[in-house]
């Protein structure tokens, strides 16, 4: 599952509060015209997240207290060099006792930053990793389909023997093997 797989999974998960703030800083960083620098150095910010255990454990962790996180995560964003918006913004989610839904409001910022844009999100799973020029076909017919730019992820699911499955927002085209097999079962039950 790559990372954009991961991030639409995730979005879905989002709290409540996470949306609310995500929202709260896009507005902001549209007012500001900083809407892609925030939107690269908040991406920045999460990678960093996923690959320290550290990171994620002083988000996660109630042992720290808010004013150690804020400290800590201004460090960190100021080590990085990110951007002083996304720095109030980590700061005051922080202070606010909500270290645990920056994550989560990176991922529905990343939406609203998507949304923005017209690029629409598709994920396209397969019984096998797919090649590069599948990929590519897979996104330009997806282009045309919906008469805009289309950011694919993939995921590899062994279970759909052959074939591919779609989703595109709710909608969902499962041209899987597995599914037609399944489609073959039950109208022979009926039979």
């Amino acid at each position: 599952m790559d990372d954009r797989t991961l991030a639409a999974n995730k979005v879905t998960h989002a709290s409540e509060a996470a949306r609310r703030y995500a929202s709260a800083l896009f507005e902001l960083a549209q007012d500001k015209g900083a809407i892609a620098d925030v939107h690269n150095d908040y991406k920045a910010f999460v990678a960093m997240a996923e690959e320290s255990e550290d990171l994620t454990r002083l988000l996660e962790s109630p042992a720290f207290s808010r004013e150690e996180k804020v400290k800590a995560l201004a460090e960190v964003v100021k080590k990085a060099g990110m951007t002083d918006l996304l720095a109030k913004f980590i700061g005051t989610m922080a202070q606010n006792g909500r270290a645990r839904d920056i994550v989560d409001a990176q991922h529905a910022f990343d939406e609203l930053y998507a949304k923005q844009r017209g690029v629409k999100r598709a994920v396209v799973r397969t019984a096998k990793e797919m090649s590069g020029a599948e990929r590519q076909r897979i996104e330009s017919i997806l282009a045309k389909a919906v008469g805009g730019e289309v950011e694919l992820s993939s995921e590899v699911d062994p279970s759909l023997i052959g074939g591919i499955q779609l989703r595109i927002g709710s909608q969902l085209v499962d041209a899987s093997l597995a599914a037609k097999l399944d489609r073959m079962n039950t109208a022979m039950k009926g039979a």
